[in-house]
């Protein structure tokens, strides 16, 4: 009689797996299934279906995602507060971004300035800004593809309250963001 315990351990093993990494990231509803909950600022929750379009989500091939217009005039922003003590030390940050087809940034530099020094922007096609640790990464969005920005930074600063930034530029257009994780 053949034994099935091998099969029952690699299956066991494989899901462990996948619940270990799923349970790493700090970032609460990433997959976007409860909409913005969780999330504050600018952003919408949407569908995005395949052809990059906005759908529902009885579309076939639709997905959860946010969705940030882009401003005249000045940037906007989507962020995710993070109570936690895990966010100490040396952090891992991904996220996937697709750019619509009328997707421009601005190219006035006024633009980009505010009030606070702290929060203007880089002339950037997108950012990540993590606070009060204060480190960034930016990407170069490809109008119509999905891109992945990632970044790596240190939870150096003790305090039990930090937050995540992804941050748009003025200009025309719209970006969706997917699958966002941030991993000690």
């Amino acid at each position: 009689m053949r034994s099935w315990w091998p099969l029952f351990l690699a299956a066991g093993l494989v899901l462990l797996t996948a619940s270990s990494a799923l349970c790493d990231n700090l970032l609460q509803n990433a997959d976007f299934k409860a909409g913005t909950q969780g999330w504050h600022g600018d952003g919408k929750a949407v569908f995005l279906k395949p052809d990059g379009t906005e759908g529902s989500e009885t579309d076939e091939g639709a997905i959860p995602v946010l969705r940030l217009s882009l401003a005249k005039g000045h940037p906007l922003s989507i962020y995710q507060i993070i109570r936690s003590k895990d966010a100490l030390g040396a952090l891992k940050l991904s996220v996937q971004v697709y750019a619509s087809i009328d997707f421009k940034r601005s190219t006035h530099a006024s633009d980009y300035l505010l009030q606070e020094e702290w929060l203007q922007m880089p002339v950037v096609d997108f950012m990540v800004r993590f606070m009060p640790d204060f480190w960034e990464s930016d990407g170069t969005l490809k109008a119509g593809q999905w891109v992945t920005v990632g970044g790596e930074g240190l939870g150096s600063n003790a305090a039990d309250v930090r937050s995540l930034f992804f941050v748009v530029p003025p200009g025309e257009g719209y970006v969706y963001i997917k699958n966002p994780t941030l991993t000690p």
